[in-house]
């Protein structure tokens, strides 16, 4: 071999593995960027992730049926409670994003960034929660082939798409600092609304359920966003035990006190609503209610009492009391979302009366579909516990949403050449 064979092929040697170096070191920088100083607690809501998933698989393969304690009478379970629960803290989130940074930019930019990454991973993780629920992907590529514009269903998919799509672009404008963040800003606050109003108006419109249809459900998804948006803010704040961190969440507490307390009168509104009423439908939610008299009154009162409490101890309150507020908030809007699933779909929804004379109108039997599993086809209602593997496919989309909450932070705060500090 000459020596100028020699020297062109150690060369090339050298180049490749300077080339491999190059990768690895690329490969290092990903990992380090992606999970940063959050490592341990991406890992576990990523194993958690995984578990639900294979929960969900269970589910497809064996049929929710098969899987679930649902049925044609009681066809919206779990995930969809978690669905509404995850969607509210997205677009709340995104709320408070928008109004804290036009507020003050240079202020608020960094909490403003924690709220947009709990904005999109929020709406993931929804849209996670409804795909499961969907009991096989191929029911959702019917949606976007065959959509029905007549159907709330498929507005519901436009707003969470368009939606993601709107947190995606915040994001960036946000670690970026781009000169028409305010501008995204604006739309990711409109996209937010949207999504909260389509969300309401997909219960309310549908008739069938007194319990849903009612003019204060939209208003209602839109304070409760606003709701579970304050709690996640003031909970990251108080995180922090730091003196930022403690004057950023009492500045955040009177929107959460607020919110709660008009969550709060328009539940009572809705319960005097029923009330006034007075017809079969309305006669039978109102006795489901005290049938789900605890639930129904953790949804209440949990809130309430946070709230309350929080008013009056903002001022000098520690990281301890702010997590044991949030924390029963966040236990409240969580028997909130389930509460719109009991009195609904544990109702009749057909009253008759007898055609030939006037007489008490009579609640009429609904097919259950389950006459092969119990042998029973007609029930006038039925009752609901969430089934094991019910339980476990929520892994999925609430794992899948605190993961990509830690991820995007870490991204965030690298793109943006700055130290990752809570609520500075």
């Amino acid at each position: 071999m000459s020596k100028e064979n020699f020297t062109a092929r150690m060369s090339t040697h050298e180049n490749g593995n300077a080339a491999s170096a190059n990768v690895i070191e690329n490969g290092n920088a990903f990992l380090t960027l992606v999970f940063g100083r959050y490592r341990t607690a991406i890992v576990v809501s990523l194993v958690a992730t995984a578990i639900g998933a294979i929960a969900w698989i269970a589910m497809l393969t064996c049929g929710l049926l098969a899987t679930t304690n649902m049925s044609n009478i009681y066809n919206w379970g779990l995930l969809i409670a978690i669905f509404a629960f995850l969607v509210g803290f997205g677009a709340g989130a995104q709320f408070l994003a928008s109004i804290l940074y036009l507020r003050d930019h240079t202020r608020y930019r960094n909490i403003a960034c924690y709220a947009q990454a709990i904005s999109l991973a929020g709406g993931v993780g929804a849209g996670a929660a409804i795909v499961a629920d969907l009991g096989s992907p191929k029911n959702m590529l019917n949606m976007i082939l065959h959509p029905n514009p007549l159907s709330m269903l498929t507005w519901d998919m436009v707003a969470l798409s368009l939606f993601l799509v709107v947190s995606v672009v915040c994001l960036f404008a946000l670690a970026r600092s781009w000169k028409n963040t305010k501008v995204w800003m604006i739309i990711g606050f409109l996209a937010a609304l949207f999504l909260q109003i389509v969300e309401g108006l997909l219960f309310a419109l549908n008739s069938a359920r007194t319990w849903w249809h009612s003019p204060i459900m939209p208003i209602d998804f839109i304070c409760v966003a606003f709701v579970c948006g304050a709690a996640a803010l003031v909970g990251v704040c108080a995180v922090s035990k730091r003196a930022g961190g403690m004057s950023m969440a009492r500045s955040l507490s009177p929107i959460l006190c607020v919110a709660v307390l008009v969550h709060i009168v328009l539940m009572a509104a809705e319960f005097v609503n029923l009330h006034m009423e007075n017809t079969p439908a309305s006669q039978q939610v109102l006795h489901l209610l005290g049938v789900y008299a605890p639930l129904y009154a953790v949804e209440l009162l949990f809130p309430l009492i946070a709230a309350l409490v929080l008013w009056f101890t903002r001022r000098h309150a520690q990281h301890k009391m702010f997590l044991v507020v949030v924390l029963a908030t966040v236990i409240g809007m969580l028997a909130h979302r389930m509460m719109l699933l009991y009195p609904a779909f544990a109702a009749p929804t057909l009253f008759v009366g007898l055609s030939n004379a006037p007489s008490p109108e009579w609640a009429y039997p609904i097919a259950t579909g389950l006459y092969a599993n119990n042998g029973t086809a007609f029930e006038m209602g039925q009752a609901y516990i969430p089934s094991l593997v019910e339980a476990i496919s929520v892994l999925l989309p609430v794992g899948l949403t605190i993961a990509l909450i830690l991820v995007a932070l870490n991204c965030v705060f690298a793109y943006a050449n700055r130290s990752v500090s809570t609520c500075d």
